[in-house]
């Protein structure tokens, strides 16, 4: 295996232990010394890739969001999003993708209500994804101006973001208080989901 090779593994094989850790404990109480054990290297390795916890951190949110937008440049691809049956599939797969990504969502949550206002993970990772959806409402002929583009804004994180979160965080707890089936709940949640973003953006395109 080529050197280049190994570094990656070895990088990789740090920011995934990050992420469990950083997820079980918070930031602050993560110890680099977990983080190297459950990585398989010694401290000296882990701080050569990462010279401290919050270049981790930094990195980890840089991944998700690197990978987010390269999920929705694929999906939002020739796709008519006033379609109902093709805006179900575009939020099928973000569900996935957000699914398996739950460990690294908690974390950004965590860190954003303790960030300073200027630096706050959260609002960090929904900047790009947010003129990648402007970009595509206006490939498909909407006509965006200012007002839109806060209005989307606040639709995007609050009843977009927050709510996709809040349900893959704490989800599967609220199921359990309430006695009901899992699969039936998660069902449920995006048939809801997908009726409001279908009538928000319908009422975008008819303005």
């Amino acid at each position: 295996m080529k050197e280049k090779d190994k570094a990656c593994i070895t990088q990789f094989k740090i920011i995934e232990a990050a992420t469990e850790v950083f997820s079980e404990k918070g930031f602050d109480g993560a110890r680099v010394d977990e983080i190297a054990a459950r990585a398989k290297v010694n401290k000296a390795m882990l701080y050569y890739y990462f010279e401290s916890k919050e270049k981790l951190l930094e990195e980890i949110v840089k991944n998700y969001v690197r990978e987010s937008i390269e999920l929705k440049k694929k999906i939002l691809k020739d796709i008519d999003i006033s379609n109902e049956e093709q805006l179900d599939m575009i939020i099928s797969k973000m569900f996935n993708f957000l699914e398996n990504k739950k460990s690294i969502l908690k974390i950004i949550i965590i860190e954003s209500l303790k960030a300073e206002d200027r630096d706050v993970p959260i609002f960090n990772s929904l900047l790009a994804s947010f003129e990648l959806k402007i970009k595509s409402f206006r490939e498909h002929g909407l006509v965006i101006n200012k007002e839109d583009e806060m209005g989307l804004l606040i639709d995007s994180f609050f009843f977009n973001t927050v709510s996709w979160v809040f349900f893959l965080t704490v989800g599967n707890k609220w199921t359990q208080f309430y006695g009901f089936d899992k699969d039936e709940v998660k069902a449920k949640f995006k048939e809801i989901f997908l009726k409001h973003r279908y009538i928000y953006l319908r009422e975008i395109k008819d303005k």
